[in-house]
């Protein structure tokens, strides 16, 4: 921009960081920030709220569970049924030399073949019987 060129360099600066947020300032070096709305697609997949947070001390260990809401895949009227949104629960275990990391996505998706038998799950659907938890684990440990 032209107009920038004229500018003292902390006016520039003061620009770019407090009123277009496009970069952030640490230790006197500019670091550009991500543009979220070229990703608003990913927020149907993607939430970053968080819904619960605890920590558990054990005696070697610590474990930190964080639950984060993400959007739903089916919009259906849940809080009348008490049916949780989806959900992703993360679960990280500290140990002397390790770190573990359980990932669990949870969401409710219309079943594709009513006419398959599928043993009753677990997870509270209420009156939805078309409908099913869907869930995706995974667990990985860095040593």
């Amino acid at each position: 921009m032209e107009i920038f060129n004229n500018l003292p360099d902390d006016i520039v600066l003061d620009i770019y960081v407090k009123h277009l947020k496009r970069y952030r300032q640490h230790n006197g070096t500019l670091i550009k920030l991500l543009d979220f709305d070229k990703y608003k697609f990913l927020e149907k997949y993607i939430q970053r709220k968080i819904k619960s947070f605890s920590e558990v001390a054990y005696g070697d260990y610590k474990r930190y569970i964080i639950q984060y809401t993400t959007p739903n895949l089916v919009e259906i009227n849940r809080k009348d049924s008490h049916i949780d949104d989806d959900m992703f629960c993360t679960t990280i275990t500290i140990k002397e030399n390790s770190v573990q990391y359980d990932v669990d996505r949870f969401r409710l998706k219309k079943i594709q073949d009513i006419n398959i038998n599928s043993p009753s799950n677990r997870y509270y659907k209420g009156d939805y019987k078309d409908y099913d938890w869907e869930v995706l684990s995974y667990t990985y440990e860095i040593f």
